[in-house]
């Protein structure tokens, strides 16, 4: 099904991997990020008219890649309301903005498909970061809903379920021996994934070989969900 693809968050990390990936795989890749970069199209996720923007500019999108998201730490007594509704607006709302353009502009009885990401946290808590849990929860359970509705259009809506990948928002805890060895002994593979491990996941999900496949959340943890 290769055509155009817009993925968020593709100027490092999970984002930037799954570019790489799909332009391996024949799509024509829109990397958009908050980060500028070159080859990047600049896109902040809360902000409505920059989704409109950016739709404008690309044209016709056979696929949607909502990668783009933040993640803090600290317990609830110690977050503020601000941190919380950071979270939701970037992880939640910008998904959900990206998902509502791109079914709008889809054309009738063409073919599409979204992958959203979302994290093994949205069913396994962990301590001092409920604003996070919160919000990958919610896109998870998004990506269910707009399935429903996105099927009748032709457009497929999964989402893939990361555990600890090795990119540039671990590097800090990675860095942390205690922190890197605590997530190795959680997950079952006795490792973190690279993010051309997750960049792969996403793009089965984009392909025709899941033509059958929507509403599903597709945890790529080494196995955390399944141990826990």
């Amino acid at each position: 099904m290769p055509g155009r693809v817009l993925v968020t968050g593709g100027a490092s990390g999970i984002g930037a991997e799954t570019c790489r990936v799909l332009a391996g795989d024949g799509w024509d890749v829109v990397a958009a990020d908050l980060t500028s970069a070159a080859n990047v199209t600049l896109l902040d996720v809360t902000d409505e008219a920059a989704w409109d923007r950016v739709f404008n500019d690309v044209g016709q999108l056979a696929g949607l890649v909502n990668c783009a998201g933040i993640r803090t730490r600290g317990s609830i007594v110690e977050t503020k309301l601000d941190d919380f509704e950071r979270h939701l607006r970037v992880n939640v709302v910008g998904t959900w903005l990206g998902i509502r353009g791109f079914l709008r502009r889809h054309r009738p009885n063409a073919i599409g498909g979204i992958v959203n990401v979302s994290s093994v946290n949205a069913e396994i808590a962990v301590p001092d970061q409920a604003h996070y849990v919160a919000s990958k929860g919610a896109v998870s359970a998004l990506t269910r809903a707009a399935a429903v509705e996105a099927a009748p259009l032709g457009v497929r809506v999964n989402a893939v379920a990361p555990g600890p990948v090795r990119t540039p928002m671990t590097a800090e805890r990675l860095g942390d021996p205690e922190q890197a060895a605590w997530l190795d002994a959680r997950v079952p593979m006795g490792r973190v994934a690279e993010p051309a491990e997750v960049a792969e996941v996403i793009s089965f999900l984009l392909s025709e070989k899941a033509s059958y496949v929507t509403g599903e959340v597709l945890f790529t943890d080494g196995g955390w969900r399944g141990h826990a």
